[in-house]
């Protein structure tokens, strides 16, 4: 693997940086404690996040099997980034992963704006993905959605100008911040003030770039052709996404199943980690 420089290695993990022309790209890599021969996972964080909120779920599945987390261009460790990624930038960012790490055999898990890179991801490179979980992501039914979703993203621009690292530390602004994401929110759970630190830490113009092809119709194009068994993972409270496009995006989706997780909002794997994990090890055969 080349222009890769092991950084340190725990009893299961090994972290990368893979030198980029945009950047440096780092990748957590958890090695199986008892192999099941299973295709290596891997989970591919969403918009605002980082790969830090995948943390519990590496580690449940690297019991049996290889788990690939990388942090997105832009996002977290990999920065800084020398122009503005945008999601598609961040499908070859996938794309150069399976590369360089030498999967020939995958599974995806996207959550969110991850997802949809997945769905992506599948068609320009479709041969050794085996199976894929989308988490809290639904396609857009009609021009009304994407309208309304322009227009909370212009919010967020005006928003993203006036970030600092500071207000994590404002009483209740975590909590403020997380109400729009769970349906209860974990109580004194350090995974939430990191999740506000990541979003204030985003690389700005990197994050609105991606936000901006949210609604391209290359996404649910993609998912129309996809060829591998697809489990949509949807929480019944997730303000986030149009719970009513879910049979909208199952039937888009050829080979499609859905699990709904009840009481519970956009984050499962933090706030129904044992469920959600269940639920990945169950389709994912691991």
């Amino acid at each position: 693997m080349t222009d890769m420089i092991q950084e340190r290695r725990t009893r299961t993990k090994e972290t990368w940086t893979i030198k980029q022309p945009y950047g440096k790209l780092i990748v957590d890599d958890w090695e199986p404690v008892a192999p099941s021969g299973a295709a290596p996972v891997l989970l591919v964080h969403g918009w605002g996040g980082t790969g830090t909120y995948w943390r519990d779920v590496a580690i449940a599945l690297s019991e049996t099997v290889r788990v690939i987390v990388p942090d997105l261009p832009g996002t977290g460790r990999s920065q800084p980034v020398k122009s503005a990624r945008d999601m598609f930038d961040q499908v070859d960012v996938l794309v150069d992963i399976l590369n360089i790490l030498e999967l020939d055999r995958v599974q995806i898990v996207g959550h969110s704006m991850g997802g949809a890179m997945s769905v992506l991801l599948a068609e320009k490179h479709p041969d050794p993905i085996e199976r894929m979980v989308l988490t809290s992501l639904t396609f857009f039914k009609t021009e009304e959605q994407k309208r309304i979703y322009r227009n909370v993203m212009r919010s967020f621009r005006m928003t993203m100008r006036m970030r600092a690292k500071w207000m994590a530390s404002v009483p209740g602004s975590v909590n403020a911040m997380a109400q729009h994401y769970f349906y209860q929110v974990p109580k004194n759970n350090p995974m939430l003030k990191q999740g506000m630190l990541d979003y204030l830490e985003l690389d700005g113009p990197t994050a609105l770039a991606c936000a901006d092809d949210a609604t391209d119709e290359a996404i649910p194009a993609a998912g129309a052709i996809l060829q591998m068994p697809v489990l949509l993972v949807a929480c019944r409270n997730d303000k986030m996404m149009p719970l009513e496009n879910v049979d909208y995006t199952q039937n888009i989706i050829e080979d499609c199943q859905v699990r709904w997780i009840e009481e519970c909002g956009h984050l499962p794997m933090i706030e129904k980690r044992d469920e959600y994990i269940a639920i990945l090890r169950d389709f994912l055969s691991l």
